[in-house]
């Protein structure tokens, strides 16, 4: 009577059941450790997408922040199969994984489109990370532009740059400039405090290739820049965790590269006064994106 009633029993075409899963794996990415226990057959679809963001850090960050992402600690790194290491698509690197040991580990990584590098680039420290060939959104360190020649393939196919640093010696913006100029896909550029001598150098506004230029302010002091006046220009001060925030885009695609692509859409439109160039996470709204709420100043 089993038998029987197993061959009656209702099933969804296979492609259909391998969408479903596909879908609630990606909505919830920490169901898939559930999901792979339903079958083999969920397991094989829904596995390669446990790896498709990779967070790695040390210290983990606390459970409210990882969104149920797996993060992993350098012991782990090394138990993580080749085959599951093709999957990675967003890949976030904490200082604690620089080194030698990680090399053939990002080898292994030939998908990643999406690269935050949260270290300090010294020479010695590029190496490791300037082979990947396919990188679409890079964050990193500014000093990785301060040298005579670009880190490549690293930079060849990057279109979305957010350059981090907490100083920059004056006598190298000229060369970080020359070199961001270098960069053949380059159409979104993000800056972060600390680095607004990038913004006030006449270089950057001459950089016709790009669309959108992000400040990570709202505090401005380009008295006289033409940036003031440049319609690809917005100051973003988003209130949230810059961890937080970037595996929300990576896992969502809720990032701030298309809420300020969109504001600046509708400031070009008239629907957002152009005079306005500044936009911070608050309660009260005149431009909403998503679940997020935004003040326009």
């Amino acid at each position: 009577m089993s038998n029987q009633f197993a061959l009656t029993e209702p099933r969804l075409p296979p492609e259909l059941e391998h969408k479903i899963f596909q879908m609630v794996a990606l909505a919830r990415p920490k169901c898939i450790p559930s999901l792979m226990l339903v079958a083999r057959r969920v397991k094989f679809w829904v596995e390669p997408l446990l790896y498709r963001v990779v967070f790695l850090d040390t210290p983990p960050l606390p459970e409210q922040d990882n969104l149920g992402l797996p993060i992993f600690a350098p012991e782990a790194v090394k138990q993580i199969s080749h085959n599951c290491l093709r999957q990675v698509r967003h890949l976030l690197i904490y200082a604690g994984f620089v080194g030698e040991q990680l090399q053939s580990w990002l080898l292994a990584c030939t998908g990643v489109t999406n690269l935050c590098a949260m270290f300090l680039c010294t020479p010695d420290i590029l190496p490791p990370i300037s082979g990947f060939t396919n990188i679409k959104y890079l964050t990193i360190d500014v000093r990785a532009l301060c040298g005579t020649t670009l880190p490549l393939p690293l930079f060849l196919t990057v279109t979305h740059l957010e350059l981090l640093s907490y100083t920059i010696a004056g006598e190298l913006v000229d060369c970080v400039l020359q070199n961001i100029s270098l960069i053949p896909n380059l159409t979104h550029i993000a800056i972060n405090p600390h680095l607004d001598e990038l913004l006030s150098h006449p270089a950057l506004c001459a950089n016709a290739q790009l669309q959108c230029i992000i400040f990570f302010s709202t505090v401005i002091h380009l008295d006289g820049s033409p940036l003031l006046d440049d319609t690809r220009f917005v100051c973003i001060d988003d209130g949230q965790s810059y961890y937080a925030d970037w595996l929300c885009g990576a896992v969502f695609g809720q990032t701030y590269w298309s809420f300020a692509d969109e504001f600046l859409a509708a400031r070009r439109a008239g629907t957002i006064d152009r005079s306005r160039n500044c936009i911070v996470n608050g309660k009260d709204f005149e431009f909403v994106k998503g679940d997020r709420v935004w003040i326009v100043r």
